[in-house]
């Protein structure tokens, strides 16, 4: 890892996406830029109605809002454990088993709390981790790694800069546990991918800074004010807020089946939601969901075999996103992260039609298990189940059996320190 550059200040792609903001910034007062101050960690969120289970890029881009937010579901009696991935976290479309819908207002003995959407991959949740990381009491976070990130289409530098904050970097730099080294060598990486953060700051800079850092807190107390839930926001998922104490419905103990002891009711939620993934595909062999089946299944398949190649240097995967990985998996380490990553599956009926056939993809497996083992990180490798028709919805999101996996592998791993990745019966 390289130490960090300094160089003169460029034209920062995010600077010029801000230009329209930035502009009628400066049309503010001094005083009037006090409003950006951050206060939504102050406030009760007394008119909240709902749990966010997958963030709107407006509220993880700011990483105050993702902090009161924790802030918010620990007050309200839960224990939310950070989760980290990209599209597969969206739990709406997988079914109730998924864990960010499972595992929430306080059931059970952990609840989920997701970190990441479409277009975040391992630089970014490098960034986020070590920014989390003095905020998280046991220092225990779970990590979806992704197979679309390494494959031949991947595109950092449109991806990052639409999901970069400018907060959760701040936060990352001044962890005290990270070292100058890994700093710089991540500071190197953002540049590479559109943000530049290696020269000095400026009077236009510190502005972009405050507007990205404070828009989504500044929304939340907007809507707060307006007695609108702050949760809600255009793309965002969410699921009714309930008190810890509060009786349930019929509906909602359904949903949230508990045994005597406390722990969620497998045997229940794995049956339930193996009849869920069975219903909601059964126009097709191949375990897809009807809806997506019917309506892209054959445009994803032509896509890919038209314009899925090697990459250039004739490699199927990505070297450099792997040395991402391998970058998130050092801030683990020097930040004192113990995380659970995730190996998930993809649908091995659609990626054989690729030039990613099995025997390709077998490369993949092998070269992230090779990474953690060399880390000495505990994961979760699912990557046996590319051929169980109904543990994926799609060519890589999970059903809601799928989901009913990945929720017992996570609520095994944090309550009694080993994943369960078992098959059911």
């Amino acid at each position: 890892m390289g130490e960090m550059q300094v160089d003169k200040i460029g034209a920062s792609p995010c600077i010029g996406r801000r230009a329209v903001v930035v502009g009628a910034a400066l049309a503010l007062s001094t005083g009037a830029l006090g409003f950006f101050t951050r206060h939504a960690s102050q406030q009760t969120r007394s008119s909240q109605t709902s749990i966010v289970t997958y963030p709107a890029a407006v509220q993880l881009t700011s990483f105050d809002y993702m902090l009161d937010t924790l802030a918010f579901r620990t007050r309200n009696g839960e224990h939310p454990k950070l989760i980290y991935g990209s599209s597969e976290l969206a739990p709406d479309l997988a079914g109730p088993a998924h864990p960010a819908l499972l595992l929430t207002n306080g059931r059970y003995a952990i609840d989920m709390m997701t970190m990441g959407r479409a277009g975040t991959a391992d630089l970014w949740a490098a960034i986020e981790m070590g920014a989390m990381a003095p905020q998280v009491r046991d220092r225990r976070m779970v990590f979806f790694v992704s197979m679309q990130w390494f494959l031949s289409y991947r595109n950092p530098g449109k991806e990052f800069p639409g999901v970069f904050s400018e907060g959760a970097y701040q936060a990352f730099m001044t962890n005290p546990y990270i070292s100058t080294e890994l700093k710089g060598w991540i500071t190197d990486r953002m540049a590479e991918y559109g943000i530049d953060r290696r020269s000095g700051s400026s009077p236009i800079r510190a502005l972009v800074e405050a507007v990205d850092g404070y828009a989504a807190s500044l929304s939340s107390d907007l809507r707060e004010e307006a007695g609108a839930d702050p949760a809600a926001a255009p793309g965002a998922q969410t699921t009714p807020l309930r008190a810890v104490t509060a009786p349930l419905t019929a509906e909602e103990e359904a949903a949230q089946p508990k045994t005597v002891a406390g722990d969620p009711d497998w045997p229940f939620i794995f049956a339930a939601a193996l009849a869920d993934a069975r219903s909601r595909s059964g126009g097709n062999n191949l375990g897809f969901y009807d809806d997506w089946y019917k309506k892209k299944f054959k445009t994803w398949e032509k896509g890919a075999k038209k314009s899925w190649r090697r990459q250039a240097d004739g490699e199927y995967f990505s070297r450099q996103e792997l040395d991402d990985f391998k970058m998130l998996l050092e801030v683990c380490h020097e930040a004192g992260i113990t995380p659970l990553v995730v190996i998930q599956p993809v649908k091995g009926a659609a990626y054989d039609q690729t030039i990613y056939t099995c025997d390709v993809r077998r490369q993949y497996y092998d070269m992230i298990r090779g990474a953690m083992s060399e880390a000495g990180v505990s994961f979760a490798d699912f990557s046996d189940r590319e051929y169980d028709p109904f543990f994926l919805r799609d060519y890589s999101h999970p059903s809601d059996l799928g989901g009913a996996y990945y929720s017992r592998a996570i609520y095994s791993w944090f309550t009694t320190g080993k994943a369960d990745t078992s098959k059911i019966s």
